[in-house]
């Protein structure tokens, strides 16, 4: 099996709701979120779908840059490439490539994609997960607001069945919304924050030590991405663990954050960090073996990237420690580019079940709010 040709398709589509977050305010208000779809064609006529779901300012990598790279450097050095060879395409990938994880995303979902459809099997087979996953509990987010809109929001999704919550905090909308949360929702649903870097060092540690009495799970990104010193400072002076996310982007982040003693928990993408379902898989037998906490979660993604982290979750699950957090459609986003998006069942989700990742594409969604698509063969 050879690719053959490779569609690279930037889609845009409507906010349902916009997401409050510490440091940027309302993000990407009165914009659409913008994503890239890739569908890899083989000589064999089994296809693909991958997706990147660029959100600035929280990552790298914008739309633009991921169909550049797409078109210039990493497409046509894999072409005629059998989608199988993972190893060898990842090393083609990594030379033209050396950074953008987020772009080679895209085309390593993709060949997952074609792997399952061309043997029969569901991906999270593949990745050493049995023939029938069970529901998986799923935690929910909620944006910065006052203490008592958060609070509500936070017992109305329990009672729809979530049993954690990962609430969006800044300064001035932490210890207060974080004790209001805590009283809501009651002492056995976890509860982790997001303070997307938020914070300075010294203010974090703060903040953290008050919260700490309200049972909290992990913080993320407390500090700004750049600073590995500052989050190092962070996680070395509190007890609750410190979950990087925008500081992590490439394999070298992860190693280097290990080192300084910066990752309690290590939250993992399938864009990001590396990207890909190729190395979500590795960082997870790492942390693994090194006994590292993990957990998968996401941007606001449409239903491939979806159905992508659902597989890695039930197919490597014994690997993942933590709760895991996955949002999108219909919460975020007002209509989704597969037939059947992966299903919210109250807290919990469940991959789809079909070959591949096990969704079809909505032709009539991608032709409605695709900017254009760009072919390379």
């Amino acid at each position: 099996m050879k690719i053959t040709k490779v569609e690279i398709i930037p889609v845009n589509l409507p906010k349902k709701k916009v997401l409050a977050l510490s440091r940027y305010g309302k993000l990407g208000e009165g914009t659409p979120f913008e994503f890239i779809l890739t569908r890899v064609h083989t000589d064999e006529g089994v296809t693909g779908v991958g997706e990147c779901p660029p959100l600035p300012p929280l990552s790298p990598e914008n739309q633009g840059v991921v169909a550049e790279m797409l078109r210039r450097w990493i497409v046509p050095n894999i072409m005629g490439m059998d989608p199988f060879d993972l190893e060898g395409i990842w090393e083609k990938m990594d030379y033209w490539a050396p950074t953008y994880p987020m772009a080679k995303a895209a085309i390593d979902m993709a060949l997952w994609d074609i792997m399952g459809r061309s043997l029969n099997v569901p991906v999270y087979k593949l990745l050493g997960g049995g023939s029938n996953p069970k529901k998986m509990p799923n935690a929910a987010l909620i944006g910065i607001d006052t203490p008592a809109k958060v609070a509500a929001e936070g017992k109305r999704l329990v009672k729809e069945g979530y049993t954690a919550i990962r609430l969006k905090i800044g300064p001035k909308r932490d210890a207060t919304c974080v004790k209001a949360m805590r009283e809501a929702i009651g002492e056995d649903v976890v509860l982790r924050v997001d303070c997307n870097q938020g914070y300075a060092a010294h203010e974090a540690v703060k903040m953290i030590r008050e919260i700490e009495q309200w049972g909290v799970e992990l913080v993320e990104q407390p500090t700004v991405w750049w600073d590995f010193a500052s989050i190092a400072k962070v996680a070395g002076s509190v007890d609750t663990p410190i979950m990087p996310h925008e500081s992590l982007f490439s394999m070298a982040d992860v190693k280097t954050l290990i080192d300084m003693g910066a990752i309690g928990v290590l939250g993992l993408k399938t864009y990001r960090p590396a990207g890909g379902i190729t190395n979500v898989k590795r960082i997870l037998d790492m942390a693994r073996v090194m006994n590292i906490p993990t957990l998968m979660h996401d941007d606001l993604e449409m239903g491939v990237s979806l159905s992508a982290a659902s597989h890695i979750i039930a197919g490597c699950g014994r690997a993942i420690t933590q709760t895991c957090e996955l949002s999108g459609f219909p919460e975020w986003i007002n209509e989704d580019v597969i037939k059947e998006p992966v299903k919210f069942d109250g807290g919990y989700i469940s991959p789809p079940k079909g070959p591949g990742l096990g969704f079809e594409l909505n032709e009539a969604v991608v032709k409605k709010q695709t900017t254009g698509i760009i072919v390379v063969q």
